[in-house]
């Protein structure tokens, strides 16, 4: 769905009959030159201010009295009061400063949409700890982990800004998040459906729970993913499992893989073999998830459409490395890890 197909998506949100009164202004979308090419993403600064607000830990119970800081941000360098809208990003899983930086499209038509933006940090990550310090250390202190507890944090915060901005009272409001965040977008549109008149859920997994979704879904959509990168890509990573763990049942195996990957902390037991593998397999995922059109620095600096280029450098799918494994002997480890980016992008800028 392109950039366009968005916009009058979020147009459509604001068309009569909504939970709340919409301006006429924003129900004709304008004429657009949009490209349909993809590019790099120019270099912008963005301006918003930083601001807190006071929650309570526990929206349900009557035990708890005691309330933390959550912070959220503010942009409304093109807000109107007059025809305007709130755009409101559900934070998920990470500081609301690097969501923010890299969430581009609300930024793309913030302008448009006469959009104020608010990016509201989730509970329990950056600087929103319910319990400071200490917010992790106690097990029981997690028990407010939960996304109910988010989503009434998101509601408290809504009905805050319309009541304390002037102007704000009447505009509509439009949840919008990805991954983890759009789930919570979604859910946010059906359990307050007073407080925002629509959602955009990206790349939502609403449905991936054990008793909906088979388990292995996610993981065949990241083999399709490299499979369609290059010709042996993904069965080069199937093949690599194997081959790692034949590696380190011999004798200098796990001195040599230490090397041979570059790791931080060498390899000693078995137990942390398995963890390499863990750490191999999240970062082979990482890269389908961050697979852009353009260049990005949202997880590590990465190329535009990162698995495809992936695909191009051999060395990067362990085949130098595991292709020796078959041999009886072992090779020298004159390889470099795949993880190492600007390694990488050093041998392809140079090519």
């Amino acid at each position: 769905m392109g950039r366009r197909s968005l916009l009058l998506l979020l147009l459509a949100f604001l068309t009569p009959g909504a939970s709340s009164p919409v301006s006429p202004s924003l129900r004709a979308p304008s004429s657009l030159p949009w490209s349909t090419r993809f590019r790099s993403r120019p270099t912008i600064t963005l301006k918003y201010s930083i601001r807190y607000i006071q929650q309570k830990v526990d929206h349900f119970g009557f035990n708890i009295d005691r309330t933390f800081k959550q912070r959220y941000l503010i942009a409304d360098n093109y807000w109107k009061e007059d025809g305007g809208s709130i755009l409101f990003y559900t934070g998920n899983e990470g500081d609301i400063i690097w969501f923010c930086n890299n969430t581009g499209f609300m930024w793309d038509i913030a302008e448009e949409m006469k959009a104020m933006l608010v990016f509201a940090e989730h509970r329990y990550y950056g600087e929103s700890l319910p319990f400071g310090a200490d917010s992790f250390s106690d097990s029981r202190h997690l028990n407010f982990l939960t996304t109910e507890q988010a989503l009434a944090d998101f509601a408290k915060l809504i009905k805050y800004l319309k009541r304390t901005i002037p102007g704000a009272r009447n505009q509509p409001v439009i949840a919008l998040g990805g991954s983890y965040g759009g789930m919570l977008a979604a859910w946010f549109r059906m359990k307050y459906p007073h407080l925002v008149v629509g959602a955009l859920a990206s790349s939502a997994p609403i449905w991936q729970f054990n008793d909906l979704v088979p388990c292995d879904t996610f993981m065949k959509i990241v083999t399709t993913d490299f499979g369609r990168s290059g010709p042996n890509c993904s069965e080069s990573i199937r093949r690599s499992w194997d081959a790692i763990s034949r590696l380190a049942k011999k004798g200098p195996g796990l001195r040599w893989l230490s090397e041979a990957l570059h790791l931080c902390t060498p390899l000693t037991k078995w137990q942390d073999v398995q963890h390499l593998k863990d750490w191999i397999s999240e970062t082979w995922v990482n890269l389908a998830m961050v697979d852009y059109p353009y260049e990005s620095n949202f997880l590590q600096p990465l190329p535009a459409w990162p698995v495809k280029v992936t695909g191009r450098y051999p060395f990067i799918t362990f085949n130098n490395i595991l292709l020796s494994l078959h041999c009886s002997h072992l090779p020298p480890p004159p390889f470099f890890f795949f993880g190492a980016f600007s390694d990488f992008q050093h041998q392809r800028n140079s090519q």
